[in-house]
């Protein structure tokens, strides 16, 4: 019988992607079987996030109940056996590291250690560098559920008939999900949004010198505001109230302005169109903001 490799997911859509992007490089390379622990970090009282990755036609199966860590008992279980795995010699669990900052590279020795049956992976694995060798295999695995559904949308329609620019814009970055806020969240997520703007005006300005009647359409967490910066007149907010049309609809646009967020760096990556332009910030442009893993950006796309 082929060996596991369950991974942990966890966190919101963009999040999850990444995940599973790596588990399925990382399941090749150990020539396991992938399956979904698409519960443990799902369940319970202190629920913030949904599993999303059944909005796309993925082959992977969910693991059986017994390889997840529902309830106390399934918590204190997994709790017990990372602890013990540190002194085995065979692993059961693969955990991201991090450094001191809590921050993460990629790790071309990830999966160069001894691992028993079944393998847990736990981490964020936010960069391309772990999957790219599977990408074309990647691409088919987040193929949309309803995509013939989506199509029927009207601004679908607009996206393919203009061309169209991805603009994604951040709102309460250090304050979403939190159950007590501070004054210090607050500010930092008006700070983070005040960065976005200005890189975002910033990177239009370029477009506009590189393509012809570009059309800019515009994807939030929160569109409140954002017409004092970005008019109707210009642009076009997309909210459809269904994460799957609206990252299908994101992945149709011919450019990108890329912002630091896991779920339009996906919007970007999965599109198709060779000669689109994606415009992604330097660390010069967040004062108070720093990605947690380094290698998060691809190398081909530009920086400014």
């Amino acid at each position: 019988m082929k060996q596991s490799l369950i991974i942990r997911l966890s966190n919101n859509i963009g999040n999850q992607m990444f995940m599973y992007a790596s588990a399925y490089s990382f399941a090749k390379k150990l020539k396991r079987e992938l399956l979904i622990d698409d519960e443990t970090a799902y369940s319970g009282k202190k629920k913030i996030y949904t599993y999303h990755l059944n909005i796309f036609d993925i082959k992977s199966n969910s693991a059986p109940i017994n390889y997840k860590f529902l309830g106390l008992k399934g918590y204190l279980r997994r709790k017990t056996l990372k602890y013990f795995d540190r002194f085995n010699k065979n692993k059961n669990f693969y955990i991201e590291p991090k450094d001191i900052n809590k921050k993460t590279v990629f790790n071309q020795n990830a999966m160069n250690a001894n691992f028993t049956n079944p393998l847990y992976i736990e981490g964020h694995f936010e960069t391309e560098k772990y999957f790219i060798e599977h990408a074309k295999d990647i691409k088919k695995e987040f193929t949309f559920k309803n995509i013939s559904t989506f199509k029927n949308n009207k601004i679908f329609k607009d996206i393919k008939n203009s061309n169209s620019v991805s603009i994604c814009v951040r709102q309460n970055r250090f304050s979403e999900r939190k159950r007590a806020i501070t004054n210090e969240d607050q500010i930092n997520s008006k700070v983070f949004t005040g960065d976005q703007i200005k890189y975002i005006n910033k990177a239009i300005n370029i477009i506009k010198s590189k393509i012809s009647d570009p059309k800019f359409f515009i994807w939030s967490n929160d569109h409140k505001n954002l017409n004092n910066h970005f008019p109707l007149r210009e642009y076009t907010p997309v909210s459809t109230n269904d994460v799957g049309c609206d990252l299908f609809l994101m992945t149709q646009s011919k450019h990108f302005v890329v912002i630091p967020s896991s779920y339009n760096w996906w919007g970007a990556w999965l599109n198709e169109n060779k000669n689109g332009i994606i415009l992604r910030p330097s660390n010069n442009h967040f004062t108070n903001f720093s990605l947690n893993n380094k290698d998060f950006w691809p190398d081909t796309w530009t920086k400014i």
